[in-house]
């Protein structure tokens, strides 16, 4: 009589199966962008400005925790306020700092949030949609449309 000996590759399909389960349950899904008016009405603050100051750094995300590797670029940015559209304690020619990041590295490869669309560059004239958090006194933009960029620098004489 044949003696039929216990295969490996069930045992292996079972766990790719639960693997992919795993992974597509704790994916989060992409940011939709958000309208303007949607916006400005839960905006705190509504400024535009010229971006003077720009700068960035790479750190552990503080998005993606489930990830084996995953890295988020994190940019400091400062902007002269030209125009206070909506909120209190600013005022034109203030400089406001926040923060703002796009995913730098993620392995696996997995869909999710992809951070502020767009940074914007030193000089450009923006228009930014803000919450202001009294805890920490800091400002941070809608994601992940809250960062407008309006113009390049108007020139000067």
């Amino acid at each position: 009589m044949l003696e039929m000996k216990p295969s490996i590759r069930p045992h292996s399909a079972v766990l790719f199966v639960g693997l992919f389960a795993w992974i597509a349950f704790n994916a989060s899904a992409a940011v939709a962008p958000r309208p303007p008016e949607q916006m400005m009405e839960e905006a705190t603050h509504v400024v535009e400005g010229k971006v003077i100051a720009l700068s960035s750094k790479t750190q552990k995300s503080r998005v993606e925790r489930d990830l084996l590797i995953a890295r988020d670029r994190i940019f400091k940015i400062t902007v002269k306020v030209t125009d206070l559209e909506k909120g209190k304690g600013l005022e034109q020619g203030n400089e406001l700092t926040f923060e703002a990041w796009q995913p730098s590295i993620r392995f696996p490869a997995m869909p999710g949030p992809q951070g502020h669309q767009p940074v914007p560059a030193k000089g450009d004239l923006v228009k930014v949609y803000l919450l202001y958090n009294e805890k920490s006194k800091t400002y941070h933009p809608f994601m992940p449309n809250g960062i407008s960029i309006i113009g390049p620098p108007r020139k000067t004489k």
